[in-house]
């Protein structure tokens, strides 16, 4: 089972978050990141700007998409802000 990210990520205008994408085996999943939760996962900069907010912490963000996709098999997550703190 490889999980990977294509490095496609999208601004929500409905939501404010970001949505970004990942394959599993070549399959598409849709990983949407809320705004509580990018302002969550770096509390320093919680008043930045999502993208910026999203670009520091793809690594950490990715890793949280790969353990849900791994846990699940869906053909979307969300990563909220519960997921995020500590």
């Amino acid at each position: 089972m490889e999980v990977t990210f294509s490095g496609k990520y999208a601004v929500s205008s409905e939501t404010f978050g970001i949505s970004f994408e990942a394959h599993l085996d070549g399959h598409r999943i849709n990983c949407n990141v809320s705004q509580e939760a990018l302002q969550d996962v770096d509390p320093d900069n919680a008043a930045g700007d999502v993208e910026q907010q999203f670009l520091a912490n793809r690594s950490k963000l990715e890793d949280l998409a790969e353990r849900k996709i791994r846990a699940a098999l869906p053909t979307r997550i969300n990563i909220d802000s519960a997921d995020v703190r500590p």
